[in-house]
């Protein structure tokens, strides 16, 4: 077992291991931006699906069939304390880069960037979408966010329970002014139907796809056996510029 695919199915917390007496590959990786990276190219997780072929795969060697029940817990992250209430459908899939772990968490679906080694929370993004949230048809904390750089610049990108695309510096957290209208695009405007912006039975808990310049963002509605609204929003997928939100 020479790899191993990383998802995040747990009910309450975040988990990272390491090998005992073993320093774990991403604690050499320096967060200031001045030092060398000097982390080997296999300890990081650029997108949900690792790449964009969505092999889900990345050769780790720290971790084979040898070590692996030798495994420890190195630190959690609670969520318990984000959000109106428990989540207990966590199943977003950590982006690990340049030594910091992102992630969205908490039933108000929180975006979190932690020390990868050691726990250490960074930044919290937080939005309270109030009654848009509640009535949305997909909620808590979803499939994860995406990643933007052009090598200088570095952002975060996820859509919020609400039906919201949101960009945030990934370094700071802070949302990106120059995106949308202060770093938010409402993706039930400009959708070439009129979508009640307090309700509407359309959302999405999956992550967002960068291509290049181009963010694609697609659409979901109730899951399962629940009643749908009539009329229905139809479910489109869209490309906005990722550095300035316009729809393409």
């Amino acid at each position: 077992m020479g790899f191993m695919t990383r998802r995040s199915m747990l009910s309450s917390t975040a988990v990272a291991l390491v090998l005992p007496g073993l320093s774990p590959a991403l604690a050499q990786t320096p967060l200031d931006k001045a030092a060398p990276n000097t982390a080997a190219p296999d300890t990081e997780w650029r997108n949900y699906a690792n790449d964009l072929a969505s092999t889900r795969y990345a050769p780790l060697d720290q971790i084979n069939a040898g070590n692996f029940d030798k495994l420890e817990v190195a630190w959690r992250l609670p969520s318990t304390m984000l959000g109106s209430r428990p989540e207990y459908t966590w199943e977003a899939t950590p982006l690990v880069i340049k030594g910091r772990l992102y992630t969205t968490a908490g039933s108000r679906r929180d975006v979190v960037c932690v020390d990868a080694a050691n726990g250490e929370m960074l930044w919290l993004f937080r939005k309270d979408e109030g009654m848009r949230a509640r009535n949305a048809p997909r909620q808590y904390s979803g499939r994860g966010l995406a990643y933007w750089s052009d090598g200088n610049e570095e952002r975060i990108l996820y859509v919020t329970p609400g039906y919201q695309l949101v960009a945030l510096d990934a370094k700071t957290g802070l949302a990106v002014a120059g995106f949308g209208e202060n770093g938010v695009v409402d993706l039930k405007l400009n959708d070439d139907q009129v979508i009640d912006p307090l309700g509407g039975e359309i959302g999405l808990h999956a992550t967002p796809t960068v291509a290049r310049n181009v963010v694609i963002v697609g659409a979901a509605h109730a899951s399962g056996s629940v009643p749908g609204n009539k009329p229905r929003a139809k479910g489109y997928v869209r490309g906005f510029d990722v550095k300035t939100g316009k729809r393409l």
